[in-house]
């Protein structure tokens, strides 16, 4: 049985608006992350909004602004977001991470990247915010940390559940729609300049 690593959402709350990328209070969050954390089943943990799952989210982009995007395939493990376009990679952290010392979310963020996608030249992980969004049943358990990187190229590591395609910012403002909300609040900011 997987255990991933939650924080009690009462804990969170007074950071959190119902939906947005919620900048200015990073510090605090990854605070709590850090000493509040525990590891939950994930079977229950996904039904349980009194906990938010946190999951580290990069998205990677190279210099000619384009931006790599994943489409969830059927034998991805979020079935709710099969076929949608994500420009986040990264997923849960798991008790396998937690070592007992300090650390344990870059641990995890480290090993996700890892899993996911092979990365040609990375640059540094730059924060970004962190994306809620409570108006679905996704998001209302679980919150994301929001990183961007510079890479050279990337390519998809898990082909049986992912399909990885770069795409310009005018191509992604196209596919919005058929976007996670996660994406759509991350596109957002990268229009913005971020």
């Amino acid at each position: 049985m997987e255990h991933i690593l939650a924080v009690p959402t009462r804990l969170l709350r007074p950071y959190l608006r119902d939906k947005g990328l919620i900048r200015g209070e990073e510090a605090e969050l990854y605070r709590l992350v850090e000493e509040e954390h525990v590891f939950l089943p994930r079977a229950e943990a996904e039904k349980d909004p009194s906990y938010k799952q946190i999951i580290p989210y990069i998205t990677l982009w190279r210099a000619d602004g384009s931006v790599f995007a994943t489409r969830r395939l059927n034998k991805g493990g979020e079935s709710r977001l099969h076929g949608l376009l994500s420009l986040g990679i990264g997923g849960h952290i798991n008790a396998q991470d937690d070592d007992t010392q300090a650390g344990v979310f870059a641990r995890g963020l480290r090993r996700e990247l890892e899993e996911e996608v092979s990365v040609a030249d990375p640059g540094p992980m730059i924060p970004g915010g962190v994306i809620n969004d409570d108006t679905n049943e996704v998001g209302a358990v679980h919150l994301g940390f929001f990183f961007t990187m510079q890479v050279q190229d990337a390519a998809v590591r898990e082909r049986e559940k992912l399909e990885g395609l770069w795409l310009s910012r005018e191509e992604l403002a196209l596919r919005r729609e058929n976007m996670e909300t996660w994406s759509q609040i991350a596109l957002d900011a990268l229009l913005e300049g971020m």
